[in-house]
């Protein structure tokens, strides 16, 4: 067969051998070669210069605004919010809960009824024993009668001394039955006021463990339902107190009365005059620390059982100008000199920006600030030591726990 185009060229199809594959690879891996070096130079040179490659971590302190009073510091610790005065509130005997009237933020008085529990079969045994008693009280009326003949008759010297003592035996024990009736009447009495749950103290309901028609049991027995043993629990509010632990060694810095300041995590801005009020006489073997517990002398409705706080004591002997406006004081640790400012750095929402300061007295590791900062803004806590330059506005990573 012959071929269908026999005009076509063939030469166009012949492999040009003047360039070498060789010379190709050569410029790519010189190219890869420059682009590693440049990588390499960049990352040098940003060390030289401080410059971090990536987001630094760093750990934040807060911006602190200290008071007159606490210029005068002794010691520093923190606590908690108690109650000297508190009542967990539990029934006497085993029961369902038939009426209940207590919510919590509830106030309540001392010797309020709280809350009833199902008292049906107590009340019928009652029914019964004074039943009992009543027949027994009938029966001793009668034998009180006979008694009285039989006296008679062995007066007249009709009747014998053996029937005599028989009545006055037979009345005897009636008598005794009587008396026994009566005291079952009243065990059963109190075991249905048991069944009334009274406050024992005035206060505010701050826990409610307990629901209407649960079963309930006394502390120490162990309760049926989910309520336990506590059944509630009241809390004099006007008895709340602070209570810390100190360490060993910084209990002999403090004495009884010294006055002091406690301000609530929840409202920093807000301290209260305190006094030390008693230094618990034993010590904590596990932690190394003595627990003391000071009083508020200025509390409002914003101090609430279990509320974190801290208190600074005072040294008794400063005198204090209440008048005086609180100072600024941020961390020497903290301050940065970007742009030929000293400042600190704000973080907020993973970023550090540099807000420039102007700068009063050091006092000790802390530096007074004049203005630039109102006080408790998060800033970064060690920025001075760091190894890297700050820029005004760059992102950082906040160190957790």
């Amino acid at each position: 067969m012959e071929p269908l185009n026999k005009s076509a060229d063939l030469s166009a199809l012949k492999i040009d051998r003047a360039e070498e594959p060789g010379s190709r690879r050569l410029v790519w891996a010189g190219v890869a070669t420059l682009c590693v070096a440049a990588v390499v130079f960049l990352f040098f040179l940003a060390r030289s210069k401080g410059v971090a490659l990536r987001a630094p971590e760093v750990t934040t302190t807060r911006v602190a605004l200290v008071t007159p009073t606490q210029a005068s510091t002794v010691l520093t610790a923190s606590g908690y919010i108690v109650a000297r005065a508190k009542a967990e509130i539990s029934p006497k005997t085993v029961g369902r809960i038939a009426w209940l009237n207590i919510e919590e933020g509830q106030r309540v008085k001392k010797g309020e009824l709280l809350a009833r529990l199902e008292s049906q079969e107590l009340e019928a045994q009652k029914r019964e024993y004074v039943a009992a008693r009543d027949q027994v009280v009938a029966q001793l009326e009668n034998a009180r009668l006979d008694r009285n003949r039989a006296k008679a008759m062995l007066d007249e010297k009709i009747g014998s001394r053996q029937a005599f003592d028989a009545a006055d035996s037979q009345v005897r024990s009636l008598a005794a039955q009587v008396a026994s009736a009566e005291q079952l009447v009243k065990y059963t009495d109190e075991l249905i006021k048991n069944a009334e749950i009274y406050s024992p103290i005035n206060g505010v309901v701050t826990v409610k463990k307990a629901f209407l028609g649960e079963t309930v049991a006394p502390q120490g027995f162990g309760g049926a339902g989910s309520a336990g043993a506590t059944f509630a629990v009241i809390v004099d509010l006007s008895s709340l107190e602070m209570e810390a632990d100190i360490n060993e060694q910084n209990v002999a810095k403090l004495t009884i009365g010294q006055p002091a300041e406690v301000a609530l995590d929840a409202y920093p801005d807000k301290p209260y005059k305190a006094r030390l009020r008693q230094i618990v006489p034993t010590a904590d073997r596990q932690k190394g620390s003595v627990k003391v517990k000071i009083e508020l002398l200025d509390k409002d409705a914003k101090v609430l059982p279990e509320m974190s706080c801290r208190v600074v004591f005072l040294n008794p002997e400063a005198k204090v100008d209440e008048k005086a406006k609180p100072k600024v004081m941020v961390p020497a640790a903290s301050l940065v000199d970007v742009g030929g400012e000293k400042g600190v750095l704000v973080v907020a929402n993973d970023r550090a920006v540099f807000r420039p300061l102007v700068l009063g007295p050091a006092a000790g590791a802390q530096v007074e600030v004049s203005s630039g900062v109102a006080g408790g803004e998060e800033i970064v806590a060690d920025a001075a030591s760091a190894g890297h330059a700050w820029r005004r506005d760059q992102n950082v990573r906040i160190k957790r726990d």
